[in-house]
């Protein structure tokens, strides 16, 4: 296998990505974000230069621009794999020598740094038409993000076609049940669910983690150490699987 032969297949892949996958989010945040940020530019153009002001843009940012994160990190990892073979399309991209881990490792790679770029461009672009907003600090907890969604979207796409139903119960389910520990810590919890809530996806830290980048706070690196580690390792363990898994099935 050549490796050029799978680069060439990238241009095709930021294709679909920011065609199929971007576009959603995008739309969200410009009808979330753009239409009360042109309200309050045309009713007032000054508003945002009093601390009032900002305070109220960063709210803007952290609730309408910063939902591009979840919905983006969840439309980049899924449906990638499971797509191909719902759609049968795997029999185009692999009738030439093309080894499948290689492949798809690409595609995740290509939709996590489209997606963190997408995000700094969204920040940038959102900092000049109000007050500056932590650039690098939105980059940064697009990246976790779609480490941890992106890595375990990747792997429910490897053993299911379902990926995006699984995905979806298992981050609500996790937030759900680590919300419910935070609020209760100090109350008897059964001691069952606090070791289940340890071992599910961090998604809870996830949300403090982007918290503390948007306000340029001191940052958790356990907490960060602890996202990474859980995306990363699903993510390599799907790429295990998809080698041992008969792609078809």
């Amino acid at each position: 296998m050549s490796r050029a032969r799978v680069l060439a297949y990238a241009r095709f892949q930021l294709g679909d990505y920011l065609l199929h996958r971007a576009s959603i989010p995008l739309v969200l945040v410009l009808i979330a974000a753009g239409l009360p940020l042109y309200a309050a530019l045309r009713s007032q153009p000054g508003s945002f230069a009093s601390p009032e002001g900002a305070a109220m843009a960063h709210t803007l940012f952290t609730k309408a621009v910063a939902l591009f994160l979840p919905v983006g990190a969840f439309l980049g990892g899924t449906g990638v794999i499971s797509g191909d073979r719902q759609q049968g399309t795997y029999r185009f991209l692999f009738s030439r020598p093309v080894d499948v881990l290689a492949y798809y490792a690409q595609a995740y790679a290509i939709h996590g740094l489209a997606f963190v770029a997408l995000f700094g461009l969204l920040t940038a672009l959102f900092s000049a038409l109000t007050v500056p907003q932590p650039v690098w600090g939105a980059m940064a907890a697009a990246a976790l993000t779609f480490v941890l969604v992106g890595g375990l979207g990747f792997l429910c796409g490897v053993v299911t076609r379902f990926d995006g139903a699984v995905l979806a119960v298992i981050y609500l389910f996790s937030s759900g049940i680590q919300q419910m520990v935070e609020v209760l810590g100090a109350a008897p919890l059964p001691q069952l669910l606090k070791q289940i809530a340890r071992f599910l996806p961090p998604v809870g830290r996830l949300d403090q983690l982007r918290e503390q980048l948007y306000a340029h706070a001191a940052v958790d690196w356990m907490s960060c150490a602890h996202v990474l580690a859980y995306g990363l390792g699903s993510f390599a363990l799907g790429l295990v699987l998809l080698r041992k898994l008969p792609l078809v099935r």
